[in-house]
Order: structure tokens, then sequence, then C-alpha cells
């Protein structure tokens, strides 16, 4: 364990983010960006702590058609990304593909109907910002790869990459700063660094979006 719980490694990194003085000198053009669910209490605290913007994205995996857990890449609104040696190591056909393209499309017009989630609050409010990305930590890193070729296309001044934990030999183009309070050479989830790793529920999330 590493962390209590999510409010815990949220205060941590809002600790290390006041010791960035590109963040401190620019705090009035910061926007925090937080993976929705786990990553809404880690990007509340921050945003807060900063006095900045929080906008909670949505971003869905990709499926494999037969083991859910394992992710084929990540979508959000019309970018889709793929981890190509997952894909070419299914052998999947490329009706296959689509067929779990279309799974995840469901859940993230499912999740944006649900929370009220407009892809114009990101064009409206990142173009020139400083953008905070955070999730509660890195796995596989599709989610994170494809929010960073989404915000890229939303023009913003730089991305600085925020998390608890991610594998040591996590790296994803197009973040210009990648802070990391805890590396770990390889791990199976990410409850694993946490006391207390509960799953964020709908009420929680509309909460917080009521208090942004």
């Amino acid at each position: 364990m590493i962390f209590k719980d999510r409010q815990e490694a949220g205060r941590k990194l809002l600790l290390r983010l006041f010791e960035d003085q590109e963040i401190i000198k620019n705090t009035e053009n910061a926007v925090v960006v937080s993976l929705l669910r786990g990553g809404i209490i880690i990007g509340d605290i921050i945003a807060k702590g900063l006095e900045a913007k929080h906008l909670p994205l949505v971003v869905t995996k990709i499926p494999a058609p037969h083991n859910p857990e394992l992710a084929l890449g990540a979508l959000c609104f019309d970018v889709t990304y793929l981890e190509k040696n997952v894909v070419n190591s299914l052998k999947l056909e490329k009706s296959g593909i689509v067929n779990q393209i279309e799974v995840a499309r469901k859940k993230f017009n499912s999740y944006l109907n649900r929370f009220r989630i407009k892809e114009s609050l990101f064009s409206k409010n990142i173009k020139n910002k400083i953008v905070i990305l955070t999730d509660d930590g890195i796995a596989t890193g599709s989610t994170v790869k494809v929010a960073v070729l989404f915000l890229k296309s939303n023009n913003p001044k730089s991305i600085i990459l925020a998390v608890p934990v991610a594998p040591s030999d996590f790296h994803v183009k197009g973040i210009d700063k990648e802070i990391v309070l805890h590396k770990k050479f390889a791990f199976g989830a990410i409850s694993q660094f946490y006391g207390h790793f509960p799953q964020i529920e709908d009420e929680l999330v509309k909460k917080i979006l009521r208090s942004e």
C-alpha cells in the first residue's frame, strides 16, 4: 500500500504540483482534466487546491472480445486509439475490432448522457491553457493515451500528466511534463497501491460535478 485512499493521493499530488514553478506562476491559466470515474476525486482535490477549473473527461476502454479486462485500446469522443501489439497478438479480424469499438462507444455515450458531459466544454476551456491531466493511476495506459490525443486536438498550451502511480516503463507521446508519485516496474491492478479503493458511484460523481 502506498496511499490510504484517493483523497490522500490527491493531496499528495497537489503538494507536488505546488512545487512546480510553472504551475504556481500560472494557476489562472491552468485547467484540471480528470478521467472518469477514478480520477474525479483526485481532480476535484487538485482543482480546488489550485483554484482551477475542473473538467471530468469520459474515456472508455475498448474490451477484447473474450476478455473484457483486456483493453484493445480506448476511445474519447471522435478519437479512437488502438494498442497495436494487443490487437495483433489476438489476430482479430477488422469486423471484430469494429464490433468491440461499438461496444465501447455505447458505454461512452451512456456516460455522457448520465453525467451530462459535452465535448464543447473542452473546446471552450482548454485552448492555450496548461492542462493538468489526472487519474487515480495508470495500468496499461490506453485511456490516458487517448485522452492526450483528444486534448491535443483542442490546442492546449501544454499538458502535464499528474498521477499517483504508474508502471516504471510507461510513456505517452504528447505530454510536456510528467509527475508520478510512485513508479513500479510491473503490477496487476491500481487497487494494490491503495488501502481503500471503492468503486465510485454515480451519486458521488454527480455531487462533484454539481460543486464545480
